[in-house]
């Protein structure tokens, strides 16, 4: 880390987003440190406008110009088909000369380190790190720096930083994802479109109901309104000395997809905050980083309500926008009377023309651009804070006592873009210049920017002057005319010799000369890479994954028995492979015992422990290894999604109390921070990983083999023919049937809504009856609560690809689970016995005819009555 440190780096960096090149000016012009954004390809914001090429080239100069960062996001999950294309986007944003990448897909941050590894790499939020444990794996990897998970306390982020030379980055402004980004399924889901890949259509601001087994509900008596998963805006301005104390480096400010008038106003106001925490006069004062006028645009510029998120404690339903999930506006005040054409307001805060407002009443909300306003006959520019005003409004719903909100503030507007309007930039930097020479020389200009400095000559001898010499303020004002560079001249000093004359032209390109000079000194170092060079370095790499995958498959990475001899015996080993390869996913040791007797060789337990039923203790884990050593099965102990980092310390000491047992179970990894838990106690113990960890293309597959696992679950996002060529590798497994679960949230609407839950209280209403989240369509999305109170959202539909089974076998796919762990344990015995019958097909080659699936079909659909779905094995993602 040492070479990133040096003079022209920031205490602490403001980090702002830019989805337009408006944007971005606004990003500079108002103080940013740095700036996000994304290309035309593999970018989280794909909906935003985004910069090509050569948008970026111009965006990177102008920055660099101005001392100002810039990271590009390449982070999303990237198909191998896309791969070729990839590997030219990387090299144009190397020689672009972006300052860092912000990466999400684990195989594309492996190839770059082997490709690329000249380039600064930043983890984003979408890889759910939140421990110290999670931020050692990314060290290996070669990141500088870790955006953390946005559910990542104060106190955890002090831990963190203390262990770790990566720089911290977090959250500060702007939208919240409920679900634990990276871990979100639920667009996708339910609408073909992946938060993975950059296309969230925000089911989180749909509208919901929460409803009981009996399909009741039971939130409508209090109605605190239908938009049960759209979170309150994040606001951290108040609380950036905390974050300087937790050891954060970089602030960051969601909002690639908002308007350049946003990014100025919330930018400008957090430079002043942190430029106020950072400065002498905050460690003596004790004052707020930022007035009441500043707090207020904030507010006014975007809010769906302000929240500090988990920073301190769990926040409860004060997470949360239940009544709306767009821009709330700043309260104006409330409707006093109404007129057949007016309506007369009593204002609390001040009304323009131009403004927008939003009449908020129990019929709806009804919005109105402001057009003359009148205080009684009188026609006024503006309305004070306490004052009685009228204004034209046709509208029938209004009545006296509903509230008003200014949705748009146009004197606010006018301010934010004034500071980046094109050819009045304000962000520039103090230069020093001498003039020197006499008559008959030629005259010498030396420009002086901080260290940097340049010096260039007249290309002609200077004159004697017959009427006017070269005075100071002339130089000066020419010298001054530095137009759009970064630059303005703050002094001069002038040492001719005679009364000495020089052209007009010849001053001005003598200016230009030194300007040109002084940016080139000042351009990055950075290694120059020849593309020849670079190419070779990726057939490399290409090469050494084709021999990789080859190696691999002569390793034994399953149980399965070897087929030899009769065909009577070849059948039964057939049976006896089916069994090895079908993998039951449970939740308790009742149902261990259930999935065992019903033939099952590979049984998955643990997980979550829910709430609504008993799960799993240490104990039983070591128990029900022993007993699948009995039925001569594979056990792996199945970990958590998520674990923070006091519950990663729980962990640990179990997996040390269970590495001394004769019964320990293989492991399956659910996130990066278990790995090197499970490093720590013991090396050598056998791990696969779990879909949440996004396996999408070979070189995330070959990433967790070379990490040493035995077998890897690819993610539910694929889609068949993606599977093709990552069923060539070995140890693969997919999810086949059951339940597919869509968010892990640390907000849980049944606590929040009905138990009251905040911090650590609750009183626990998910424990006494099952929850569902039904959305606009009258599905419903069943609800699980574990031990740790995080809500896990399931589809409504299970996964059921039993009639593509022969497909699955044929693409070389080694594993299919069913994934059993909200099932009962006589579902599970059914289910099992199903898919073993139709897995023993498939792999002998036998064809699962159309009444093979329609058998099974009614038979699993007796068991399972919510109905099935197919995922995106045919449909795919956006």
């Amino acid at each position: 880390m040492a070479d990133r440190i040096n003079s022209n780096r920031p205490a602490m960096e403001l980090l702002a987003p830019a989805g337009t090149f408006e944007a971005f000016k606004a990003a500079v012009e108002n103080g940013a440190d740095a700036i996000y954004l994304g290309g035309k390809s593999f970018s989280a914001r794909a909906s935003a406008a985004n910069f090509d090429t050569e948008e970026l080239r111009h965006a990177v100069q102008y920055a660099h110009e101005r001392n100002v960062k810039v990271y590009t996001t390449v982070n999303i999950l990237i198909a191998d088909q896309e791969f070729p294309e990839l590997f030219e986007y990387l090299f144009s944003l190397y020689e672009i000369g972006v300052d860092a990448l912000i990466l999400q897909d684990v195989g594309v941050a492996e190839l770059i380190q082997s490709i690329l590894p000249e380039i600064e790499r930043h983890a984003s939020t979408q890889m759910t790190v939140n421990t110290s444990w999670g931020t050692q794996h990314l060290e290996g990897l070669g990141f500088q720096r870790v955006v953390l998970a946005r559910e990542t306390s104060a106190e955890e982020m002090t831990s963190i930083a203390q262990s770790t030379p990566m720089d911290i980055e977090v959250f500060v402004h702007g939208a919240l994802c409920v679900c634990y980004s990276g871990q979100c399924l639920m667009s996708s889901f339910i609408g073909g479109r992946s938060g993975n890949r950059g296309r969230c259509a925000q089911p989180c601001r749909m509208t919901y109901q929460l409803v009981n087994e009996e399909r009741t509900d039971v939130l409508k008596e209090s109605n605190p309104g239908e938009h049960l998963l759209s979170p309150r805006d994040m606001n951290l301005v108040e609380e950036i000395n905390l974050l300087k104390e937790s050891g954060v480096y970089s602030l960051k400010v969601e909002g690639r997809m908002k308007r350049p008038e946003y990014v100025a106003t919330v930018i400008r106001v957090y430079r002043q905050a942190l430029d106020y925490t950072l400065s002498e006069e905050a460690q003596q004062s004790g004052l707020e980083p930022i007035g009441e006028e500043e707090k207020q645009e904030l507010l006014q510029i975007f809010n769906r309500d302000f929240t500090q998120a988990y920073l301190k404690e769990h926040p409860g339903a004060e997470l949360m926008s239940y009544m709306r999930p767009n821009n709330r506006g700043a309260r104006l005040g409330r409707v006093i009377k109404t007129y057949d054409n007016r309506v007369e307001l009593k204002l609390e805060t001040v009304l323009r023309p131009g403004d927008g407002i939003e009449i908020w009443t129990n019929r709806g909300r009804e919005g109105i651009s402001v057009g003359t306003i009148w205080q009684g006959k009188k026609e006024i520019s503006e309305g004070k804070p306490g004052e009685h005003v009228q204004i034209a409004f046709t509208g029938s719903k209004a009545r006296p006592g509903d509230r008003i909100f200014k949705t748009f503030d146009e004197q606010l507007m006018e301010k934010a873009r004034l500071s980046f309007q094109e050819g009045k930039e304000q962000r520039k930097r103090p230069l020093k210049a001498r003039l020197s020479g006499a008559v008959g020389e030629n005259l010498t200009l030396e420009m002086r920017d901080g260290e940097r400095q340049s010096k260039v000559q007249s290309a002609n001898l200077a004159q004697q002057a017959l009427k006017r010499p070269l005075t100071h303020d002339y130089a000066f004002q020419q010298l001054n005319r530095l137009g759009t560079t970064p630059f303005y001249l703050e002094e001069l000093v002038l040492d001719l010799q005679g009364e000495v004359m020089l052209p007009v032209s010849e001053l001005n390109e003598m200016r230009r000369a030194a300007v040109e000079e002084l940016l080139k000194d000042e351009a990055p170092v950075r290694q120059p890479i020849l593309s020849d060079v670079y190419h070779q370095r990726v057939r490399d790499w290409k090469k050494k994954l084709i021999e990789e995958c080859e190696d691999y498959k002569t390793m034994n990475f399953s149980k399965a028995i070897e087929k030899r001899g009769s065909h009577r015996r070849q059948k039964q080993q057939i049976q006896s492979l089916a069994a090895y390869r079908l993998t039951a996913a449970v939740s308790d040791l009742e149902s261990v015992r259930a999935a065992l007797q019903a033939g099952a060789k590979r049984i998955a337990m643990g997980g979550e422990r829910w709430r609504s039923r008993r799960g799993m203790t240490i104990e039983e884990i070591e128990s029900g290894a022993e007993l699948c050593q009995k039925y001569e099965a594979q056990a792996l102990w199945r970990l958590p999604r998520i674990l923070n980092e006091e519950q990663s310390v729980k962990l640990q000491k179990a997996l040390l109390k269970l590495r001394e047992s004769r019964h320990r179970p293989r492991i399956l990894l659910s996130n990066f921070g278990e790995l090197e838990l499970l490093k720590e106690v013991d090396p050598e113990w056998e791990f696969e990983t779990d879909f949440s960890l996004n396996v999408f293309n070979q070189a995330s597959l070959a990433y967790w083999l070379r990490q040493g696992a035995k077998g890897v679950t690819l993610s539910p996002e694929l889609e068949h023919q993606q599977l093709d060529l990552l069923g060539q590798w070995p140890g693969t497994e997919i999810l086949a049937f059951g339940d597919l679960e869509m968010m892990v949230s640390e907000y849980c609407p049944v606590g929040a809504t009905l138990g009251g839950k905040k911090g650590k209280q609750c009183d626990a209403p998910c424990v006494r009856e099952p929850h569902y989240l039904r959305d606009r369509l009258k599905y419903d999305f069943p609800i699980e609560t574990d031990l740790d109170c995080r809500m896990h959202l399931f589809n409504a539909k299970r996964l059921n690809l039993y009639k593509e089974l022969g497909d699955i076998a044929q693409k070389g796919i080694e594993n299919i689970r069913l994934q059993l762990n909200r099932a009962t344990p006589e579902q599970i015995r059914d289910t099992v016995r199903v898919f073993l019958e139709g897995w023993d097909k498939a792999l002998s080659g036998t064809k699962i005819t159309e009444q093979d699936a329609e058998e099974a079909g009614s038979y699993l659909e007796a068991r399972f009555p919510e109905g099935f779905t197919k995922g995106h094995y045919f449909r795919g993602i956006l």
